[in-house]
């Protein structure tokens, strides 16, 4: 896959996330949403697996699974984990969190992105 390839699913994915939480908006406004991406040294099969393992040990809970995606909520805040394979050995990790707390939602994403990306024993 290739850079403009990347791009285009992280503006698709983006595009998902802002569609399916804006039905959370409140009167006040759209919720906050935090994302960040990072390539990963696994396969998409793990990336997946750490996806998994991250999630329901940062105690997201109501987690859905869609082909690339991982999807849950704690707390009030909603995550969108998605993981796409850049070669047979490297992927491509997008992390999306949305609340109408902004805080809630940096929280997530930081949290559930920081232990993907220090697991290591599922690789």
């Amino acid at each position: 896959m290739n850079r403009n390839q990347i791009l285009s699913l992280c503006g698709l994915v983006v595009t998902a996330a802002v569609l399916l939480l804006a039905s959370r908006a409140q009167a006040g406004g759209p919720p906050a949403m935090h994302w960040g991406g990072m390539n990963l040294p696994t396969n998409v099969g793990n990336c997946l697996g750490r996806a998994d393992k991250s999630l329901s040990d940062a105690g997201v809970r109501n987690s859905q699974q869609s082909g690339w995606q991982r999807y849950g909520q704690r707390n009030g805040a909603a995550v969108l984990v998605t993981c796409s394979p850049l070669s047979n050995t490297s992927s491509y990790l997008v992390v999306i969190a949305s609340s109408d707390d902004s805080s809630e939602a940096e929280l997530l994403r930081n949290d559930v992105r920081a232990r993907i990306a220090a697991l290591r024993e599922l690789d």
